[in-house]
């Protein structure tokens, strides 16, 4: 396995935009800066979203091409397992309930396949059937399972087996998408659903009530696919085709951008990165198009717990 450790590269420019005027475009008072540390090897086949376990001790990856989940360990980011290639087809998605189940959109599969998790390996114990192309899956506290379906541009929520909820369809408006993908649970309990088509976040309440946005020309997206949100409220946005990991605080203003934008293997180049996942000042990229899963450590990211 290659594994480049580069900790002596510090990025890239983290100078706070100057940006263009909107919801944006209040002061910022901070600044992050990244120092790229790690990179896996390349075997990789379009990985998209990362997820660590609830201990830490693992980095899971939907690993598209390969109708797999990669088990990664995170520090050396050497592959330690994988499961679920007799049954997945192109996962896009992982997430844990709070069981501390695996929740995987199967998206190839129609379902979400739920898995019990120990250390490299899985067990597929249940599903959630009857999706059209789910590529986001989050579980609230409670246990509700909050999914997004590309195939018919909406968000559902589920309970115990059942749908309670769906909202949404093709379009711009509020709680309108156009081929939404990833779905998570602020630490105020609004659910963010990423709207690439639209170049947007759009927020939602727990009954999936549009509350607030975040997109627009302060933003300069460019399909903000995947998102992680950290315990106070900061979240890291993968935007895919700017080949850009910007970050916001809890104020929704864009405060560090790793990644010049140049398509590339450098250490501070991508290749279309799409998942991203947060945790105690480190910050784990799947590179997509290049194959790979990258490490960062953040420094001046006052909410990082």
């Amino acid at each position: 396995m290659h594994h480049r450790i580069m900790r002596q590269f510090a990025i890239i420019s983290l100078a706070i935009l100057a940006l263009s005027a909107g919801p944006a475009a209040a002061q910022v008072t901070a600044q992050v800066r990244a120092t790229f540390e790690a990179e896996s090897d390349r075997s990789f086949g379009d990985p998209h979203d990362v997820v660590l376990s609830p201990d830490g001790g693992r980095l899971y990856v939907a690993d598209v091409n390969n109708n797999a989940v990669k088990v990664l360990d995170p520090q050396s980011l050497a592959t330690v397992g994988a499961f679920g290639a007799a049954e997945l087809s192109r996962p896009h998605d992982v997430a844990f309930d709070p069981a501390g189940r695996l929740l995987v959109a199967d998206t190839g599969n129609n379902r979400i396949a739920i898995y019990e998790v120990s250390g490299a390996s899985g067990r597929l114990v249940d599903e959630i059937t009857g999706l059209a192309s789910p590529e986001g899956v989050a579980a609230a506290p409670d246990g509700t399972v909050y999914l997004t379906n590309v195939g018919r541009h909406n968000v559902e929520a589920w309970r115990d087996g059942e749908r309670i909820a769906r909202v949404g369809g093709r379009g711009s408006g509020a709680n309108e998408y156009i081929r939404p993908h990833d779905i998570d649970i602020g630490p105020d309990g609004r659910i963010y659903v990423s709207d690439p088509g639209n170049d947007r976040i759009q927020i939602l309440d727990d009954a999936l009530r549009r509350v607030d946005a975040i997109g627009g020309d302060g933003y300069r997206f460019n399909e903000p696919k995947y998102f992680a949100i950290d315990a106070k409220g900061w979240i890291i946005v993968s935007d895919e085709f700017n080949n850009q990991i910007k970050i916001l605080n809890e104020a929704h203003e864009i405060v560090g951008v790793i990644g010049s934008g140049k398509l590339g293997l450098g250490p501070g180049e991508f290749n279309q990165p799409e998942g991203v996942e947060i945790r105690g000042g480190m910050l784990w990229v799947s590179d997509t198009h290049n194959g790979r899963i990258m490490r960062f450590s953040l420094a001046g990211m006052s909410a990082v717990p």
